[in-house]
C-alpha cells in the first residue's frame, strides 16, 4: 500500500508525495487502442475475472491486487480501453475470451443506455443498497466513485494569484488585452471522446446561458481541443500549454504526485462530480466472479481504498473524501452529483449530439480543426 504525504502550499495547491505507480503484468495480445494488464493468481488458478475500464490500470491496481487478497486463486484480466469502445465492445461482445465480466466506464450516459436497452444484469445485494439512492438505478448500475471536473494549471505558466477560482474568473482572463491564453488553454474535444462529450453536455446544462459566452470565448483565444485527456495533460505539464478546463482531478493528481508544475482548481461557482459506474454485462462469462468483484468495489474497504489510491470520491455517503480534496470541496460552493438514471439519455439523441457538436465546433472555430486528431 502506497504511503501518502501531502505537502501543502497555497489553498488550491495540491501536492502528492507517493510511490511512483508500478505495474508488471503479464502482456496479452491487444487490439488497436486496448491495453491489456493481467494479474496472475496468487495460488493456482480457480477462476479468472475479466475487467474491462476506461480508467489507466494503475489507478486500478491496488483494488484489484486487494481482491485477490482475498480471492487468490483468481486471475484478473484488465483491459483499459476509451469510453465508446467500452460501449460497443457491450453491444457486440465476440468470443467469450473477449467478453467482459465487469464494464467500469466514466461515460455514465453510454452506461444508462446500456442499461435501458437490456445488456445488462441486475445484482442485489446489501454493498449495492448501501449506496445513495441517486448512484444506482434498477439494481444494474452502481456508481463507485466520482470525479470532480476540474481546471488544472502550469504554475510556471500562469501566475497562481491569477489563476481563476471560478468560471466568471476564468472569462475574464480570457478577455483580457493582454491574451495570456491565447494559443495556451486546452480543452477535451466532445466529437472525438464519448466521455468528453458527456461532460461538456452536463457542464453546458449546469451553465445555462453562461455556456456560450465561455465557448465563445474559447475560440477567440484559440484552444485547443484533444481527444485525449492524457495527452492533454502531458503537453500541460511540459509547459507547451498553461491551463486546461474541464479534466478529472485523479489524472492531474496523478502526474503531481511523479513531480509534475501543475495545481488543481475546483471551481467555487459549481463543481460537476461525475460518476465512474459499473454495470456486468448480460453475456459476462464469468458472472458470479463479477459480482464478486462488484461487492469488493462497493464495500467500505473498497471504497476507502479507491479514494485513497485513485483520488475518486466515494460514491458511499458513510466515507470521507480523499484527503488530496479536503478544504478545497468547502471551497466549491454547489458540488453537483449527476444522478444515474434515464435524465443520462438526453443528450444521446441523435439531433440534439448533432446540434450540440455544430455550436461547439462553430464556437472552437480554427483552433478546433487544427487539433482535433490529438
Amino acid at each position: 500500500m502506497k504511503t501518502l504525504r501531502w505537502a501543502a502550499g497555497i489553498a488550491l495547491f495540491l501536492v502528492a508525495a507517493l510511490g511512483t505507480l508500478y505495474l508488471s503484468p503479464a502482456q496479452a495480445r491487444p487490439k488497436q487502442n486496448e491495453r491489456i494488464s493481467v494479474f496472475a493468481p496468487r495460488l493456482p488458478k480457480q477462476g479468472q475475472l475479466v475487467l474491462h475500464g476506461s480508467s489507466n490500470a494503475g489507478l486500478m491496481r491496488a483494488l484489484i491486487l486487494d481482491y485477490q487478497r482475498l480471492h487468490p486463486g483468481v486471475e484478473v484480466r484488465y483491459s483499459h480501453l476509451d469510453t465508446q469502445a467500452l460501449y460497443d465492445r457491450v453491444l457486440r461482445p465476440g468470443n467469450a475470451a473477449e467478453r467482459a465480466d465487469l464494464v467500469l466506464s466514466a461515460s455514465t450516459d453510454l452506461q444508462a443506455k446500456l442499461v435501458n436497452d437490456g445488456y445488462a444484469r441486475a445484482h442485489r445485494s446489501p454493498n449495492g443498497q448501501a449506496l445513495p439512492a441517486a448512484a444506482r438505478w434498477r439494481d444494474e448500475l452502481f456508481a463507485y466513485g466520482y470525479e470532480p471536473v476540474t481546471m488544472v494549471y502550469h504554475s510556471g505558466r500562469l501566475d497562481p494569484a491569477q489563476a481563476p477560482r471560478d468560471r466568471d474568473g476564468l472569462l475574464r482572463l480570457l478577455r483580457r488585452a493582454d491574451q495570456p491564453l491565447r494559443g495556451r488553454i486546452a480543452v477535451q474535444d466532445p466529437r472525438d471522446s464519448a466521455v468528453a462529450y458527456f461532460i461538456a453536455t452536463q457542464d453546458a446544462k449546469l451553465l445555462g446561458h453562461s455556456a456560450a459566452p465561455l465557448l465563445a470565448a474559447f475560440g477567440a483565444q484559440r484552444a485547443q481541443p484533444y481527444k485525449r485527456m492524457d495527452a492533454l495533460l502531458d503537453r500541460l505539464a511540459e509547459g507547451e500549454l498553461s491551463l486546461a478546463y474541464g479534466v478529472f482531478g485523479s489524472y492531474a493528481l496523478q502526474r503531481i504526485e511523479r513531480g509534475a508544475p501543475l495545481r488543481v482548481v475546483l471551481p467555487r461557482d459549481h463543481l460537476l462530480l461525475v460518476a465512474r459506474t459499473a454495470l456486468i454485462p448480460r453475456e459476462a462469462p464469468h458472472a458470479d466472479e463479477a459480482r464478486r468483484f462488484l461487492d469488493h468495489l462497493l464495500s467500505p474497504r473498497g471504497q476507502a481504498l479507491l479514494s485513497r489510491e485513485a483520488y475518486l470520491i466515494p460514491a458511499r455517503a458513510d466515507l470521507p473524501v480523499p484527503q488530496a480534496y479536503r478544504g478545497l470541496l468547502g471551497a466549491a460552493a454547489n458540488p453537483r452529483r449527476v444522478p444515474l438514471g434515464l435524465g443520462l439519455l438526453v443528450y444521446l439523441d441523435e439531433t440534439k449530439r448533432r446540434h450540440f457538436l455544430r455550436d461547439w465546433s462553430a464556437a472552437l472555430g480554427a483552433g478546433a480543426t487544427q487539433t482535433a486528431a490529438r
